[in-house]
């Protein structure tokens, strides 16, 4: 039995602009898989994917898939803020628990970027807008820690995010 090989994504980013939603589903899922390796073809389709998550006529899963593939293009192209707001957008869909350079790298930017909000708090004494998404993505991380025994990185993480609270 031979095993076809994929050399290109072209396909699949055509298969964005169809008009039914299970190709764009299809294209959206498979485009995850690959864009470890197509990350350049799939990148000249950013807006076309964008928009794919802002459409209210996708549901949620689709949309939050495309901010997932977005995320990972923005990641790979350097853009850690763009690809961390897009990581949000993917909601359950960016797993904590993938051990990747891209799960890592976000995770680390996620945690200092909430850091820096809960230290302002903190020393302000003012309410600091954070957006319940970054928030949520931290608690996973911590809960993640805790469930894996890594109890001295989930309490560096705590304490440098000032939540003395998840330390009890």
């Amino acid at each position: 039995m031979a095993v076809a090989m994929v050399t290109s994504a072209g396909g699949l980013v055509a298969m964005l602009s169809e008009p039914h939603p299970s190709l764009k589903l299809h294209a959206l899922s498979y485009l995850n898989r690959l864009v470890d390796q197509f990350w350049p073809e799939i990148s000249t389709s950013v807006p076309l994917i964008e928009s794919l998550y802002e459409d209210e006529e996708f549901d949620q899963h689709q949309r939050q898939l495309a901010a997932l593939l977005v995320s990972k293009v923005f990641y790979y192209l350097g853009e850690l803020n763009d690809s961390l707001s897009y990581a949000l957008g993917a909601g359950s869909l960016f797993d904590v628990s993938e051990d990747s350079d891209y799960v890592n790298t976000l995770l680390a930017k996620a945690i200092d970027e909430y850091a820096i909000l809960r230290s302002k708090a903190v020393e302000s004494n003012e309410v600091v807008d954070i957006d319940p998404r970054l928030e949520a993505i931290v608690e996973r991380m911590l809960d993640k820690c805790i469930t894996d025994g890594k109890y001295q990185q989930a309490m560096g993480i705590a304490i440098e995010c000032r939540r003395l609270d998840k330390l009890e």
